[in-house]
């Protein structure tokens, strides 16, 4: 797995190396600009999207090319370790981003109200812990869904993989977000289930709440319930790779 992450750091390093560059660079200049804050609210988000893209295709890419390729498939690995290796991939680019992202939210926090600033630092470590926890598990569980799209789409066609893969994919979201909301009552518009936390800006006015701890059963149920769908995923991508997807 490690073997197969190195290969791929090293592979697509160039392209890593010059988003992250030019992100930090571009953001440098936007915040020491002297623009409004509307203009570099925009452009901000404009930048990260744009790279969130970039890397996001790239960890697709790595995965779809791991499990395809005649080359990784002559390694001596399980093929469990395609998808360790395509998964670390993805979460160390969804960190420098994340990290990139971290800060540059603290500079317009600070900008808009400071004392939002004390208000996250007092933040009870339970429930930091929690925000962290469920972002990584939300993560996971993506990339797991996605690994598997592609995994079948590979699977069932040679041609229109794409197409395939995308009626795969709205299946797969529909029906695990059904069943979520019927055994769970989850709405699936919140993205986190742990914790609770509102934001708003009014009229230029920052309001927010206290990020608390909101832990149900239903919450608890719904994140052990994804981490089995992660489990069966990869039952299901391991037999696709081994019994179905010809190398090239």
């Amino acid at each position: 797995m490690i073997k197969l992450l190195k290969y791929d750091l090293r592979r697509n390093a160039n392209l890593l190396l010059g988003v992250t560059v030019v992100l930090i660079i571009g953001e440098l200049v936007l915040l020491w600009s002297r623009a409004a804050l509307e203009i570099k609210l925009g452009l901000t988000v404009f930048f990260f999207i744009a790279a969130a893209v970039i890397f996001a295709i790239s960890s697709l890419k790595v995965f779809d090319y791991n499990i395809k390729s005649v080359s990784r498939r002559l390694l001596p690995v399980h093929a469990f370790s395609y998808v360790w290796a395509s998964l670390l991939y993805g979460l160390i680019n969804t960190l420098v981003l994340t990290l990139i992202g971290i800060g540059t939210a603290l500079y317009f926090v600070a900008t808009v109200d400071t004392s939002l600033i004390g208000d996250i630092f007092r933040i009870p470590v339970p429930v930091m812990a929690g925000i962290v926890l469920e972002y990584i598990l939300v993560l996971v569980y993506g990339y797991f869904t996605i690994y598997v799209t592609i995994a079948l789409a590979r699977s069932i066609t040679r041609k229109g993989v794409f197409w395939v893969g995308m009626i795969i994919f709205l299946i797969i979201t529909y029906v695990t977000g059904w069943l979520e909301n019927l055994m769970f009552n989850r709405d699936s518009s919140q993205i986190f289930s742990l914790v609770t936390f509102h934001v708003e800006v009014n009229n230029g006015v920052l309001s927010h709440d206290m990020a608390n701890s909101s832990m149900t059963l239903n919450s608890i149920g719904t994140l052990l319930f994804e981490v089995l769908l992660c489990a069966v995923y990869l039952l299901v991508i391991k037999w696709c790779v081994e019994k179905r997807i010809e190398a090239k």
